[in-house]
């Protein structure tokens, strides 16, 4: 094993670095003595091995060498059947290979994708114990990695989540600059770019693909998901009710999801599953950071945990590759897109439901406990929709004692002061380019 390792490294040190880009990522320093493996997690594709990258360039510019800096990819295909006890070798055959830093504190280990392997959390935490160097570690299991992390590495790691790209790194892709004072040219060129991020989505690979090219990868990603992160990973053997549940969720993503309504729909198509499975196979979805669930917020958290949960995607783009409704979905693209910009800056997202039963698309909990309350629409054109849409948000700001609130739309911009306090309409451009912090809300309006 320990040559297969030599001629990874070999191969590695002797390929061009690929020249990463747009990512708004950025590990932090450590103090000195203090010693943490570094964990990125997110949906495959996301791009976590080009955050990696980005990384060893940001080394490379600090004057780390090139062969201080070791990465293995573990779903490289001369490591099929790789065990815990050959991991040793890894650090064999790079201390041979470079005997020069065999003491040398400045050495930086990237692994990729090694949760595959089983048991190696004790391998990592070995290394913190006895080696130097820091350690980077990737993966695309929430649970996997936490509970793993939680157990062996005891507080030992720094664990970064790695979305698609938001708005910000889209348009930094496309280099497009972002002025600190936005002129309305400007502002029309966001619009524009923003309604094609909307239907495209931000997974790197797809940004610059033709749209059949775009359907295509996207699905691909889904069949990798289905069959790696679920079906191999927890052993199912119904393999075509996994993929037919996710199916499901992306052609009805931003909706309230019904156990008992699909159990009796795929009851009705002849595909034998039970409730309880349903219940597992939407966790194994979170789990691999492909569908999320958000949950009703109340006061009772047996009323929270009985509720239905509404569903999306980690990307808009996802719903454009399985859409069945084309011209039906730019809601629920738009309504998703304002769900993952809030998900990469907090984690604690929720729906809300008004006393007279008037949904509130999201609502926010940051770490001092305040609340933020989002509407998405995509337009206030027609009076009826901009009352409705205003007076859900009336009450829950009434009820929840909080004096502002945000709708989000395409294009349109308005400040609406009512009794309870201010409710800002903000075009998606706007809103997508912002991080998100209640404290920092009057931000949006520039």
């Amino acid at each position: 094993m320990k040559q297969v390792f030599k001629q990874i490294i070999i191969d590695f040190q002797e390929t061009p670095l690929p020249q990463a880009r747009g990512r708004e990522f950025q590990l932090p320093g450590l103090p000195a003595g203090v010693r943490k493996a570094f964990v990125l997690i997110g949906m495959r594709r996301s791009g976590k091995t080009w955050s990696l990258y980005q990384h060893m360039q940001h080394l490379l510019q600090n004057g780390v060498q090139r062969d201080q800096i070791l990465y293995i990819n573990f779903e490289d295909d001369r490591l099929v059947n790789l065990t815990v006890k050959d991991l040793q070798s890894i650090l064999d055959a790079y201390y041979e290979l470079f005997p020069q830093y065999i003491d040398n504190k400045n050495l930086h280990f990237f692994f990729d994708e090694i949760h595959e392997i089983l048991g190696w959390e004790k391998f990592i935490r070995r290394l913190l114990d006895a080696e130097l160097m820091t350690i980077y570690i990737s993966g695309s299991s929430a649970k996997l990695l936490s509970k793993e992390i939680a157990t062996t590495l005891r507080g030992r790691a720094i664990t970064r989540e790695i979305f698609p790209f938001d708005f910000k790194e889209y348009l930094h892709f496309k280099n497009i600059v972002i002025p600190e004072k936005i002129s309305s040219k400007q502002k029309a060129l966001f619009s524009h770019h923003v309604k094609d991020f909307l239907r495209w989505g931000g997974f790197p690979e797809t940004i610059h693909a033709a749209p059949a090219l775009h359907r295509e990868i996207l699905q691909d990603y889904i069949e990798i998901v289905v069959y790696r992160d679920i079906v191999q990973r927890h052993k199912i053997s119904n393999a075509m009710a996994v993929k037919r549940l996710l199916i499901y969720c992306l052609q009805n993503s931003a909706a309230l999801f019904s156990v008992n309504k699909l159990y009796n729909s795929f009851k009705s198509m002849g595909i034998a599953i039970s409730k309880n499975s349903l219940y597992e196979f939407m966790e194994f979805f979170a789990d691999a950071y492909c569908i999320f669930n958000v949950p009703l917020y109340h006061f009772s958290s047996k009323k929270t945990i009985l509720a239905s949960k509404k569903i999306y995607p980690v990307d808009q783009g996802m719903i454009t590759a399985y859409t069945i409704k084309q011209n039906h979905e730019e809601a629920a693209r738009l309504e998703t897109a304002v769900f993952a910009h809030l998900r990469h800056h907090q984690p604690d997202i929720y729906y809300y439901h008004t006393e007279s039963n008037q949904q509130i698309d999201f609502l926010t909990v940051n770490s001092a406990g305040e609340i933020a309350l989002y509407q998405s629409s995509l337009t206030l054109a027609d009076p009826e929709t901009k009352t409705r849409e205003v007076n859900a948000l009336r009450q829950a700001m009434s009820e929840l004692n909080v004096n502002y609130a945000v709708i989000i739309t395409l294009d349109e911009e308005e400040q609406i002061t009512v009794d309870e306090g201010v409710i800002d309409c903000i075009p998606a451009w706007r809103f997508l380019l912002h991080a998100i912090a209640t404290s920092d809300l009057d931000k949006l309006i520039l």
